[in-house]
């Protein structure tokens, strides 16, 4: 199973944009908890970026935001969190 990450927005001109980021398996459960906890404490999250050079020096970026998430279907969420523990199983067989 793939899980991927998108981002959506719109331009001024009302153009759709969007950017994906491809969630690796080992991080699928992780990624799914730290959502659950969110969506079921109403907690913000904050987004912000790092900048790693390559000697491994790491900056913090000046850009940063904060939103909540938000379930249309909390279902289908659960879904595929059975969905990925199935897959976790399966691997460790």
């Amino acid at each position: 199973m793939k899980l991927r990450l998108i981002l959506k927005a719109q331009t001024k001109k009302s153009k759709d944009i969007e950017l994906k980021f491809n969630i690796a398996p080992s991080k699928h459960i992780g990624f799914i908890n730290f959502i659950n906890l969110c969506l079921k404490q109403d907690i913000p999250v904050s987004i912000s970026f790092e900048k790693i050079s390559s000697s491994g020096e790491k900056e913090e970026s000046k850009i940063e935001g904060t939103f909540n998430f938000t379930a249309k279907d909390t279902n289908e969420l659960k879904n595929l969190e059975e969905e990925i523990k199935q897959s976790e199983r399966k691997k460790k067989k």
